[in-house]
């Protein structure tokens, strides 16, 4: 037996039923009944009478019957209706509610991956010039102060050579280093002490925050960078919710009270002055709807503001808002949050700002374009203050603080720590590499952070030389329409590419000739060659006799080859080295042929080129195609001396939150005989004393090797060389391939030398 109590059942107190006494009936005249005939009985009229009286009682009923019929039907139909609709209107719900929490629970933002050149490692004795310091510390925006540093991001220098930094905080690789005082003196291009700034205790080695050079964007082009709740100044979120939400913290997603306020005061000032959006309606709006004004959106976002409140914490919606709000424009991209904008605006980290730069932040809430403070300083500034004075009225700010505050300079960076993409060339080799690993939604929206080999000092250089050379070499060689060029710069033995230019324009990020322009090669090939025929040491040594007397090469039923040299002379008999050095091309051909073009086409591959080598006569005066990429490839094998190390631009990707996910390690191949290379290499420096580049020994002191080519008609200019320590390939050309007018001499070698002069190089 169960142990409830029994049911106490009340007895239902009926209504006694009125009762009417019955009408008394009116006496009615009776018309007088004819006289009834003798034998009969006629009762017709009776009966007629009673059915009439009969079908007017029907009718009655039947028409009551219809009525409750027809209201039962009705009142059916409604319960069945609001049945429905309530249905309906559940779906309706879990729908909204299952676009939030997958949102949320989810990616909520596409993040941009960023791309970083090496970290600037200094070290006693290590070669760089003040100037190339203080360009780097410009890159990284850096802020030139009078007195010593105190804050990360601030530099100074005393005496013209001394430099007091204190460093900001960073991460790599192997991990995250705080920020960090330093103090370091430069003599004669030259690093010459380093110690601690508080502690003057020596360091031995220390590396710089990487230079970020640029951004693989998503669709939309939105850029932020996320910040938590717990780092985030107590200041921004006070001013935030004065500003645009004071009763955050009692709504439950939608406030009437602020809905009437604002109708009130619009109404009262004729126009628009205030909105009735809470800061979840707000975040609601820019997260899960469209921009579109109409009432089913308005419907929308007041649900779904609603069930964002019963779903998270406000907490959660507060740094999510914080994080997803729009601030500002930075060329094509967009810049949200509050953590990016500070960087954009004021080149600082958020929890570094002052009160008056965060109410200027907050004050671009209200319209990002219309209180830009670089576009309309008075009018961002006004607005500023009257978020200053707010913030003084709730009590954030005392009186002496605002006083002092609303006349403060705005205090912008001279540019944005944000910047657009530098490089265009090197980040679209970075974003080919990287498509071997991962796929393109996840470059554009899982905010990776990729570490590249890329030196900004060397990529100034080379730019540098870019813009002067290429105008010098037109206006020399009267040259009708533009030449153009491609410049690669790597380590030669770690493979690693430094630099990377492939327009005249180094900033125009169109046609990258580096990658896919693809020309003849010409005298290039030539160390291929004579690297063949000295891996057979019995048959061809540097003092082997060549001949060097006209040539005449059947290569079809009718048709005869008959190459000729540069000069259009003939030397007759001449040392291998000599022919080598002096680039002759008839004995190079003649070599050619003997070694036989199968065992150059080995040598090739040897040397690091996957493309198809043809097998024709020609070929052994470069009539093969390459780009510049791939003639590096090719040179850093003899520079590594035979050992093959693809190049390559990226050493390590970490995620968003800096943890390591891939390393791209140094990949060593011995791919050919060292002394055969050796040789080669002996012969190649030969050409840069007394051969085709013979012009290198009086302006670069250091141990040289390289090459120079030049195709048919002087379509291509190239040169490529190596130093100890450094690699570079440079090829001059017209895209229309019309002549350039220009010999591997006169072109591409200028143009390598103007940078290479400039580098700290190794012999």
């Amino acid at each position: 037996m169960s142990g409830k109590p029994p049911i106490k059942r009340t007895p239902i107190k009926r209504k006694p039923v009125k009762r009417y006494p019955a009408k008394k009936k009116t006496a009615t005249k009776k018309a007088p009944l004819p006289a009834k005939k003798a034998g009969k009985t006629t009762r017709k009229p009776a009966k007629k009478a009673v059915r009439k009286k009969t079908s007017k009682k029907r009718k009655s009923t039947l028409s009551g019957v219809s009525y409750r019929i027809l209201k039962l039907m009705f009142t059916k139909l409604f319960l069945s209706s609001v049945a429905v609709g309530m249905v309906f209107f559940s779906f309706y719900l879990l729908y909204l509610n299952y676009i939030i929490t997958d949102k949320m629970s989810g990616r909520i933002w596409s993040l941009a991956s960023h791309v970083y050149a090496r970290p600037l490692e200094v070290y006693q004795d290590k070669p760089l010039s003040i100037a190339d310091l203080k360009y780097e510390l410009n890159m990284l925006d850096y802020r030139k102060v009078r007195n010593r540093p105190v804050n990360p991001g601030e530099y100074r220098i005393l005496n013209g050579a001394h430099f007091e930094i204190f460093s900001r905080e960073a991460v790599f690789w192997d991990g995250k280093r705080k920020s960090q005082g330093l103090r370091l003196s430069i003599n004669n291009n030259q690093i010459q002490a380093l110690h601690e700034l508080q502690t003057d205790k020596t360091i031995s080695l220390f590396r710089f925050n990487a230079v970020k050079i640029a951004g693989i964007y998503p669709a939309k082009k939105e850029e932020r960078e996320l910040i938590k709740l717990a780092d985030i100044p107590d200041a921004l979120v006070l001013a935030l919710l004065a500003v645009e939400d004071r009763r955050f913290y009692d709504h439950l997603g939608i406030d009437i009270r602020s809905i009437f306020r604002a109708a009130l005061a619009n109404i009262m000032a004729g126009k628009a002055v205030q909105g009735g959006s809470t800061l979840t309606q707000q975040l609601v709006k820019n997260i899960f709807l469209s921009p579109e004004r109409s009432m089913v959106r308005k419907i929308n976002e007041a649900f779904m503001a609603l069930l964002v409140e019963m779903n998270y914490d406000k907490s959660v919606i507060l740094e999510t808002y914080i994080n997803e709000v729009y601030l500002g424009q930075n060329g094509a991209q967009q810049i949200h949050g509050f953590e990016l904008a500070s960087q954009f605006y004021f080149a600082t980290p958020l929890k570094r700002l002052s009160q008056d730069k965060v109410a200027l932040l907050v004050g671009l809430v209200k319209g990002p374009s219309w209180y830009s403070p670089r576009k309309h300083l008075k009018r961002a500034l006004k607005r500023r203050n009257q978020v200053l004075q707010l913030m003084q009225r709730e009590g954030i700010l005392t009186a002496s603080q605002y006083a002092k505050y609303k006349v403060r300079p705005a205090g912008l960076a001279k540019k944005p720590r944000y910047t657009a993409n530098r490089f265009p060339a090197v980040i679209d080799l970075v974003k080919r590499q990287l498509k071997q690993d991962y796929d393109d939604d996840d470059l554009k929206s899982s905010g990776l952070k990729i570490y590249t080999s890329i030196d900004p000092l060397i990529q100034k250089k080379a730019e540098d030389s870019v813009r002067k050379l290429l105008p010098a070499l037109e206006r020399k060689k009267n040259v009708s329409s533009k030449l153009q060029t491609s410049l690669i710069i790597a380590s030669s033995h770690q493979g690693e590419i430094q630099a990377m230019v492939s327009d005249r324009n180094p900033d125009f990020p169109g046609f990258n000739r580096s990658l896919d322009g693809v020309r003849q090669i010409g005298s290039l090939i030539k160390p291929a060659i004579y690297l063949s025929a000295l891996q057979n040491p019995d048959k061809y040594t540097l003092a082997s006799m060549l001949d060097d007397s006209p040539l005449h090469i059947k290569i079809a039923k009718d048709k005869r080859w008959s190459p000729k040299n540069y000069d259009g002379k003939f030397s007759g008999s001449m040392a291998l080295s000599d022919a080598l050095k002096l680039s002759r091309n008839i004995p190079t051909v003649r070599l050619g042929l003997d070694v036989g073009l199968s065992d150059i086409a080995d040598s090739l591959q040897s040397l690091g080129i996957s493309r198809e080598v043809p097998a024709y006569p020609s070929l052994t005066l470069g009539a093969f195609s390459l780009s510049p990429l791939e003639v590096a490839n090719m040179y850093q094998t003899f520079a590594a001396g035979g050992f093959h190390v693809p190049l390559k631009v990226i050493r390590e990707v970490l995620d968003k939150d800096g943890e390591p996910l891939k390393r791209y390690p140094l990949e060593t191949n011995k791919t050919l005989d060292e002394k055969s290379v050796f040789l080669v290499n002996y012969v190649l420096n030969q050409v840069t004393r007394s051969g085709t580049a013979k012009s290198l020994a009086t302006q670069v002191p250091q141990h040289l090797a390289g090459k120079t080519g030049t195709t048919d008609n002087l379509r291509d200019s190239w040169f490529a060389g190596f130093s100890n320590d450094q690699l570079a390939v440079v090829w001059v050309g017209r895209d229309d391939n019309t002549s350039s007018g220009l010999t591997g001499a006169s072109g591409a070698l200028r143009l390598w030398t103007d940078v290479m002069k400039k580098l700290p190089l190794n012999s």
